[in-house]
């Protein structure tokens, strides 16, 4: 994918453009590593967007998470190391904004930290880790105070695994932030038990709902720590039974610099009651600053944490689909404006892919801009594509926006990279438009 076009009418636009001669190619090379081109900078009116739409949204619900960018191995500058340790990138450690209301959408990113590993720096105590300023923990209380920064108290901040840390939510919970953090484990000690844990008091919770969820099947992962949280699944309707109750735990070796001795949270616990021979029963644990008084308030605890699988969908959106590791800057710093460049573009896809399938009825307006939509109507003429209709729905502008990618509609749903190559001629077709018409 070029890195090219507009975002339309929101003022995320003016993405340097790259039409794949060697001119323009050096030239984006050379913006992208000039000193004065920050991420920041090039993320400022993403960013100012996405705060106004989390304005608009009725739940808002921000998902943290990070995933690697791997370059591959051919060692480029100021690279750390990524996958087993013999491939070159970083780690990438977004926030991703979700309106969790009747329609559910991403409402975009609201920044992201970067962080390397060099090599391994031996085995260390609990005090030492804390001590460490560059400690790679660390990213989830800094982005979070970003964005809390900008948010307080109206979203959710939902995490995985990763984050169940006593010093992290000792964090969150002075910041006097709304959470839901999937538990690691259940072997923490209870305050004033003898000898209990959080396993022998979730166990004795009562039922509070019941739901019925549609399971997709899921591979065999390579890696064999994913293959132990992530097992191979096939595709099944699963019945879940749903408990609650308040826990107060005690404070570990681990987070000895926390002042705190104990934290009270909530658990919401999910598990699949009858899983089928063979395959692994569903089950979270979950850590919640939100009410859990009534079955309602129990099963809004378990959907906020279901909108966390949407950063996951975005990270495919942009490895995938914007092609992001296919990147050949010989810098860290080159590499990350890229990323600043083409986080507004995953998460156009994102909402292209997502309202397409789950809203599907919807104007096509929320997913693209007028002038979009009218370079889309004239690009798929001139390729001869079926136009589309005289009131367009969401479904109908993605399968557009792959039309133009080269999409064959009896190959079923479009994928991320041909959704990606197709929004890449809108957008510069975007720009062809606007350029003629003095639009810029």
């Amino acid at each position: 994918m070029q890195i090219a076009g507009t975002l339309g009418c929101e003022p995320e636009a003016s993405l340097p453009v790259a039409t794949g001669n060697d001119s323009d190619l050096e030239a984006t090379y050379r913006f992208l590593n000039n000193d004065r081109v920050t991420a920041e900078e090039i993320l400022r009116p993403h960013l100012r967007e996405t705060l106004r739409r989390c304005g608009e949204a009725t739940r808002l619900v921000v998902a943290h998470d990070t995933t690697e960018l791997n370059f591959g191995r051919n060692g480029r500058e100021d690279l750390g190391r990524v996958g087993r340790g013999k491939s070159f990138g970083f780690y990438a450690h977004l926030a991703l904004a979700i309106d969790d209301g009747e329609v559910r959408r991403p409402a975009g990113v609201l920044g992201f930290e970067i962080h390397t590993r060099s090599g391994t720096k031996g085995r260390r105590g609990h005090a030492a880790l804390q001590r460490d300023g560059g400690n790679e923990s660390r990213r989830w209380t800094t982005l979070f105070d970003r964005v809390n920064q900008e948010l307080g108290a109206a979203a959710i901040h939902v995490m995985d695994r990763e984050a169940d840390s006593y010093a992290l939510m000792a964090h969150l919970i002075e910041r006097r932030a709304r959470f839901v953090v999937r538990m690691a484990g259940m072997k923490r000690v209870v305050a004033d038990e003898m000898d209990a844990t959080v396993a022998d008091v979730v166990a004795s919770a009562e039922v509070m709902a019941e739901r019925e969820v549609p399971l997709t099947a899921r591979g065999r992962n390579p890696l064999p720590s994913y293959r132990r949280l992530h097992p191979a699944r096939r595709a099944r309707t699963a019945k879940l039974a749903i408990t609650a109750t308040p826990v107060t735990i005690v404070r570990p070796a681990s987070s000895s610099h926390r002042k705190e001795p104990c934290l009270t949270l909530n658990v919401v616990r999910v598990v699949e009651s009858a899983a089928p021979d063979g395959e692994t029963p569903i089950e979270w644990r979950l850590w919640t600053t939100e009410p859990i008084g009534t079955a309602s308030e129990v099963l809004a605890v378990v959907d906020a944490y279901r909108c966390r699988w949407m950063i996951e969908e975005y990270f495919k959106a942009l490895k995938t689909g914007c092609a992001i590791e296919s990147r050949q800057l010989e810098t860290q710093e080159g590499l990350v404006n890229a990323l600043a460049i083409y986080t507004p573009i995953a998460w156009r896809l994102l909402l292209l892919r997502t309202l397409s399938r789950d809203h599907s009825e919807s104007p096509a307006a929320t997913v693209l801009s007028p002038v979009q939509l009218k370079c889309l109507a004239g690009g798929l003429k001139r390729l001869k594509r079926p136009p589309l209709p005289t009131k367009p729905t969401a479904r109908d502008a993605m399968l557009g926006v792959a039309g133009l990618g080269g999409h064959i509609k009896n190959n079923g749903d479009p994928g991320w990279q041909v959704l990606g190559r197709g929004l890449d001629k809108l957008l510069l077709m975007e720009v062809g438009y606007l350029v003629a018409t003095d639009g810029m």
